[in-house]
């Protein structure tokens, strides 16, 4: 896992550098914009409206309209995700585990599901 992690981490990292936003901010706008972006899309496929993406983008961009400072919001938001991983501690996990099972084996089932239920109707 803790492979899995790192390659992640340098992902994140050399989109940070490459665009300007901090670690802490790619972070933030990945697992909390385009990633559940991408899920309204494939939500909107498969009720065949636009419905999700436009609710989700218009709560964004309220949001972020609001928050006074991004960077700051972010460094916040980051710090409480850390948070919620390390409960997982208690139940044996770390850090690093639980990152991996919650940040990206979840998305990706959720993935899997969506993209069959959007492209591959007949197989449900």
């Amino acid at each position: 896992m803790k492979t899995v992690f790192d390659y992640t981490y340098k992902i994140l990292m050399a989109i940070s550098e490459s665009t300007g936003f901090t670690y802490k901010e790619i972070n933030i706008i990945v697992w909390f914009i385009v990633i559940p972006l991408s899920w309204m899309l494939l939500l909107d496929k498969i009720y065949q409206r636009r419905l999700f993406t436009i609710a989700f983008s218009l709560l964004v961009v309220l949001t972020l309209v609001f928050i006074p400072n991004f960077t700051e919001f972010c460094d916040w938001l980051f710090q409480k995700s850390v948070d919620f991983l390390n409960l997982f501690n208690t139940v044996g996990s770390n850090y690093v585990a639980s990152s991996v099972i919650i940040c990206l084996l979840t998305p990706f089932t959720v993935y899997m599901v969506l993209i069959r239920k959007a492209f591959f109707k007949n197989s449900n």
